[in-house]
C-alpha cells in the first residue's frame, strides 16, 4: 500500500537501497539497467496503457453523470494532493509513505474499476511529471497504478452483496488487491535490476509496507462507509487524515533532530577522546622521562618545552569544547560596542608572532582600518583561532597574512596562507559542529571541528558574517566582515 517510488529515508539502509535501485533502473530510457529489466518493464507498460485506454472507453461510456463526475474529480484532487506530500511513518523502513492509494482504491469501490483506474494513471503521471521525473519511470509507475486500480475495481466489483457489510468487504478486497499488484510489479522490476530473487525480494518488501498497508486499508473503509452515506459527510475524514500526516512530518522532524543530536554527541565524544589523547600522552611521557632521569639541561628545557606546549593544547581543546556548549545553550553575552579594529588585529599578530614555527612568515596589513562595532574579546578570539589555523595548515611553511580594510560598510577581516587548501566541496561544512576534513588532505593534521563552527556563531552574534575563498595545495583566505562604527 506504499507509494509506487520509495522515498529515502535516513537511518533505512534497505529503502534507500529500494530508492537507489528505482533511480538507477529508470534513470534513462536506453540505459543499460532499463534494457535488463526490458522483460518487466516492456509487459507491465503495455499492459497498463490497454488497461487504462479501456477505462477511459467504458467511463465514458458509462456516460457519467454530473455528481459522479464530481466526486470522480474530487478524489482525484485528493489522491493528487496525497501523493504529493507522502507521510513519513516512523519505524516503516522504507521510507515516506503516500495515502494516495486511500483515495484510488476508494474510487474504484464506490465508482467501479474504470474511474478507479483513470483516477491511479492520472494521479500518477501528475506527480511525476511534476517531479520532471525520467519518461521511462513516469510510464511505468503510471502502467503499475494503472493495474492496480484496476485490480481494485474488479475485486470491489465481484464482492456481492447490500449494506455496510458488502461495502466494507470490497474496501478491504480493493486495498489489498491494489496493494498485492503495486507492490509484486515493483518489486519484479527492482528485483531484476538488482540480480535478487523475486521472491526473497517480495517477501522483504511485504515485511517492509505491512504496517502502512493495514492503517490504509482501515482509513479506505471508513471513507467508503462514509462517502456512501454522503460524500459531504466524507469530507470530515480530511480532518483526521491532515491531522495525522501533520502529526507524523512533526514527530519525524522531532525525531530526526534528537538522532542528529545522537549523533553529534558520539562525534564529539569520538572526536575529543581522540584530541585528548595525543596532548596527554605526550604530557605524561615527558613527565615520567623527567621523573626517572637525570638529564642533561638541553634535554631538560626540551622535555618542559613539550609539557608547555601539550598543556596549552590541551586547554585550548578544553576551552572549545566549553565555548561550543556555551554557544549551544546560548548562554554566551556579547557586547556590542566600538572597537579599534587595527589594535585587536596588532595585538593578535603579535602575540602569534612570539609562538611561530620555523618557515612561516606573519605579516599585518593594515588599508586605513576603521572602527567596527563588536566586542573587542570575540572579535579577538575568532582572529587567533584563524591564524592558529592558518599556521596550522602550512605544514611547508609559508608567509601568512592578516589584512584589514573598509567594505560597503564593513570593516573585512582576512587571513591569507600558502597552506594546503580547501577543496571546493568542503568549503561551506567546514563551519558546521564537529566537521573536519579528511585527514588525506591534511596530512594527518587534526582538530575539533570545532574552532569554525564558534568563529561563525560569534560572528553572527555580532552581526557578523565568515566566509572562505580556497584552492587545494595553493592556500586559503578566511574572510569576515563586521559592521563599521561610523556607518551605524
Amino acid at each position: 500500500m506504499t507509494q509506487t517510488h520509495v522515498h529515502r529515508r535516513r537511518g533505512s539502509a534497505t529503502g534507500a537501497a529500494l530508492a537507489a535501485a528505482q533511480r538507477r533502473t529508470f534513470g534513462s530510457l536506453f540505459s543499460s539497467e532499463t534494457l535488463r529489466v526490458l522483460p518487466v518493464l516492456l509487459p507491465v507498460t503495455l499492459g497498463g496503457a490497454a488497461v487504462a485506454t479501456v477505462a477511459v472507453l467504458k467511463f465514458i461510456e458509462s456516460g457519467p453523470g454530473t455528481s459522479t463526475l464530481a466526486g470522480v474529480f474530487a478524489l482525484l484532487i485528493a489522491s493528487t494532493v496525497a501523493e504529493a506530500f507522502p507521510v513519513p511513518i516512523e519505524g516503516v523502513a522504507v521510507g515516506r509513505t503516500s495515502l494516495a492509494t486511500i483515495f484510488i482504491v476508494a474510487t474504484a469501490a464506490i465508482y467501479g474499476w474504470p474511474a478507479g483506474t483513470l483516477v491511479a494513471v492520472l494521479t500518477m503521471s501528475l506527480i511525476e511529471l511534476g517531479r520532471r521525473k525520467p519518461f521511462s519511470r513516469i510510464v511505468y509507475n503510471s502502467a503499475v497504478y494503472a493495474l492496480a486500480g484496476a485490480g481494485a475495481g474488479a475485486v470491489a466489483t465481484w464482492i456481492e452483496g447490500h449494506g455496510i457489510t458488502r461495502l466494507t468487504l470490497a474496501a478491504l478486497g480493493a486495498s489489498t488487491a491494489f496493494y498485492a499488484a503495486n507492490i509484486t510489479l515493483l518489486a519484479a522490476v527492482v528485483a531484476r535490476w538488482a540480480k535478487e530473487s523475486w521472491v526473497r525480494f517480495l517477501g522483504r518488501y511485504v515485511y517492509l509496507t505491512a504496517v502502512p498497508f493495514g492503517v490504509m486499508a482501515c482509513l479506505t473503509v471508513i471513507l467508503v462507509d462514509l462517502w456512501d452515506r454522503s460524500p459531504f459527510i466524507a469530507v470530515v475524514l480530511v480532518g483526521p487524515l491532515a491531522s495525522i500526516a501533520l502529526y507524523e512530518h512533526r514527530m519525524h522532524a522531532a525525531l530526526r533532530r534528537l538522532r542528529e543530536l545522537d549523533r553529534l554527541k558520539d562525534e564529539f565524544m569520538a572526536v575529543v577522546s581522540h584530541e585528548l589523547r595525543t596532548p596527554l600522552a605526550s604530557v605524561y611521557g615527558a613527565a615520567m622521562t623527567l621523573e626517572q632521569r637525570a638529564l642533561e639541561q638541553k634535554e631538560y628545557d626540551a622535555l618542559l618545552r613539550v609539557i608547555y606546549h601539550e598543556s596549552a593544547r590541551l586547554a585550548r581543546l578544553v576551552d572549545q569544547v566549553l565555548w561550543a556548549s556555551r554557544l549551544e545553550s546560548d548562554r554566551t553575552e556579547v557586547t556590542l560596542a566600538t572597537l579599534d579594529s587595527a589594535e585587536v588585529a596588532r595585538e593578535v599578530v603579535d602575540a602569534a608572532r612570539a609562538h611561530l614555527p620555523a618557515g612561516v612568515s606573519l605579516e599585518l596589513a593594515l588599508d586605513d582600518a576603521p572602527a567596527a562595532i563588536g566586542d573587542a574579546e570575540k572579535v579577538k578570539q575568532v582572529l587567533v583561532n584563524l591564524v592558529e589555523n592558518a599556521v596550522k595548515y602550512s605544514p611547508d611553511g609559508g608567509r601568512i597574512a592578516v589584512r584589514l580594510a573598509p567594505h560597503d560598510g564593513h570593516v573585512r577581516f582576512a587571513v591569507e596562507d600558502e597552506g594546503l587548501g580547501i577543496p571546493a566541496s568542503e568549503q561551506r561544512r567546514i563551519f558546521e559542529k564537529f566537521h573536519r576534513l579528511d585527514p588525506n588532505l591534511t596530512r594527518g593534521v587534526g582538530g575539533t571541528g570545532l574552532g569554525l563552527y564558534i568563529c561563525r556563531e560569534l560572528l553572527h552574534r555580532m552581526n557578523g558574517e565568515i566566509w572562505v575563498q580556497s584552492e587545494v595545495g595553493k592556500g586559503s583566505t578566511f574572510v569576515f566582515e563586521l559592521p563599521r562604527a561610523d556607518s551605524t
